[in-house]
């Protein structure tokens, strides 16, 4: 098996660190990993396979010594960055969206689009889908045939770490300062988000329409999607309703279920807090419940999703995109 020069940009962050800790388990074969932060973290000391690893600056690197580079970090990174490392023959695999539209670049969601991979070679770019996208469309494909939806809607509640630790440390600290009878901060949010509900409109209800019509391939899908954020720190709940161009039974196939990585629940539902608190980590799964025909739609059917939207479907899904990426179509 081949071994691999690998670089993580964002590894500071939240899902970087969730990749690295990964990346040491992972099947790949690592000969070097470049470990890339914001600027207040070069110089930290990161711990993979037993050595120390220092976070350097991005602009100490040398893509040319890399064959694969995930940009795990913002968008602004990803634009200024990415394209100059493909350029010098590293393969990009971005994680902020920045090239999700982009016609050219490969939008993928490995275990249901997989075999876009080999469009890699366009300009050495991967885009991963947006982690409302993979949990939606993972979730149902093992339920349906997602090349037959006709209408889809989704409602998110959204975490507050999908805005990174700025969102989850405004999160905690506007928490502790109303236990203690102090008014909220809104240093992060525009409004209190403890004890609340906010609108969440930096998710990105556009992106997130258009990339689920390209990974499934069907421009006239009707998408609707409504997004809120709600105090609660990790982990993404999504209810979901669907109408198929052709007759479905609720009936579950439990090797569907096993090959998208997707548990359904009978007996109970799942919530972010026993998702994220699961005793094997290790084990990173969508759990799904509540999976029904609709009261009021005979032909619509409903069902809810929880995953942890930081290990699985942030890192869990760049790992798994690479791998493929490097096994399949690189090695």
């Amino acid at each position: 098996m081949a071994s691999w020069n690998i670089a993580v940009v964002g590894a500071n962050g939240q899902v970087g660190s969730a990749l690295v800790e990964l990346l040491e388990n992972s099947d790949l074969t690592i000969e070097h990993l470049d470990l890339i932060g914001s600027d207040n973290s070069e110089g930290e000391i990161v711990r993979f396979a037993g050595k120390n690893l220092t976070i350097k600056h991005i602009d100490q690197m040398n893509w040319s010594n890399c064959h694969l580079v995930f940009f795990a970090a913002n968008q602004e990174t990803s634009e200024k960055y990415a394209r100059l490392a493909a350029q010098s023959g590293c393969v990009v695999i971005d994680a902020t969206g920045i090239f999700a539209l982009d016609e050219s670049i490969p939008l993928v969601l490995p275990k249901v689009n997989e075999s876009r991979l080999e469009d890699y070679r366009n300009e050495n770019i991967v885009s991963v889908a947006n982690p409302m996208v993979s949990q939606a469309l993972r979730s149902m494909a093992a339920l349906t045939d997602i090349e037959q939806l006709s209408q889809l809607h989704i409602t998110n509640l959204v975490p507050a770490s999908y805005y990174g630790k700025k969102g989850v440390n405004s999160l905690a600290g506007q928490s502790a300062r109303l236990l203690n009878g102090l008014p909220a901060e809104n240093d992060f949010f525009d409004k209190q988000l403890a004890f609340n509900v906010l609108p969440s409109s930096l998710t990105g209800d556009e992106q997130i329409v258009e990339q689920i019509r390209r990974i499934t391939g069907n421009y006239q899908l009707a998408i609707s999607v409504d997004s809120m954020l709600v105090p609660v720190f990790y982990g993404l709940t999504q209810a979901i309703s669907f109408v198929s161009s052709v007759p479905h039974s609720i009936a579950k196939d439990d090797t569907l279920l096993s090959q998208y990585g997707v548990t359904l629940v009978s007996d109970d539902y799942p919530t972010p807090v026993t998702v994220i608190n699961n005793e094997q980590p290790e084990e990173q799964i969508i759990m799904v419940a509540n999976f029904h025909y609709s009261y009021g739609n005979q032909e619509q059917i409903q069902f809810m999703s929880v995953s942890d939207n930081i290990r699985y479907l942030g890192a869990r899904v760049l790992l798994e995109t690479a791998e493929s990426l490097l096994i399949h179509y690189i090695d």
